[in-house]
């Protein structure tokens, strides 16, 4: 006599909320008053980017470096809490194909404005991102430092998942421990022009290939 087993599988193409870069296992929600863009959803998914913010600084006579601050989230009891600049990324095609996270900056650092001011040679950069997830740490993506391109015309890689790697959820957190405060910076030569009152601002288009190539 023989029985039958059988089973059959379909994609999940819910969005995945972020978590804690810093315990995986917590999950949390962007800071309601810092608006970011929800996640994009489906099999493979950047679910969390966090916003760089490098605050408000005195001039100074020298070439400088500013370092953004680190990210505020609300944890399971609507509190806000200090955790190192990340981005989340969820693999949950079941092809163990692998992907890759790129970035680019939209131009230089301005004003807004008829006539903006520019952040002539500024120059913004990230530390190699640390992944974290509840996946076995052999699975992780590889990671480099990132300098990004301020005219916008490359991007730069910032994780790769080769095959069989990188499944499940991952954050990429730009900093871990100590080094947290110094995970994303902004250096600034002494001969750039700079105005006061007014906030100078970018925005960074991250992509997230479905391949490591």
């Amino acid at each position: 006599m023989t029985s039958n087993a059988d089973i059959s599988f379909s994609q999940d193409t819910t969005i995945t909320p972020p978590v804690d870069p810093t315990d995986p296992t917590s999950p949390v929600t962007p800071n309601p008053n810092d608006p970011h863009q929800p996640g994009t959803g489906g099999p493979l998914s950047l679910d969390y980017v966090s916003n760089f913010h490098f605050g408000t600084k005195v001039i100074q006579t020298v070439n400088a470096t500013y370092y953004a601050q680190l990210d505020q989230v609300q944890n399971s009891l609507s509190t806000l809490i200090s955790v190192p600049n990340y981005a989340q990324v969820t693999d949950k095609r079941g092809l163990n194909l692998g992907w890759k996270l790129t970035v680019k900056q939209n131009g230089q650092f301005q004003t807004s404005g008829c006539t903006p001011a520019v952040l002539t040679n500024a120059q913004m950069s990230f530390v190699a991102a640390t992944p974290n997830s509840t996946e076995l740490i052999a699975l992780a993506p590889i990671t480099v430092p990132v300098t990004l391109d301020p005219t916008g015309a490359a991007s730069s890689p910032v994780a790769t998942a080769a095959l069989s790697t990188g499944m499940g959820t991952w954050t990429l957190a730009f900093g871990s421990g100590a080094g947290a405060a110094q995970g994303v910076k902004l250096t600034v030569p002494n001969t750039t022009t700079k105005v006061t009152n007014d906030q100078y601002k970018t925005t960074l288009t991250w992509t997230l290939n479905d391949s490591p190539l």
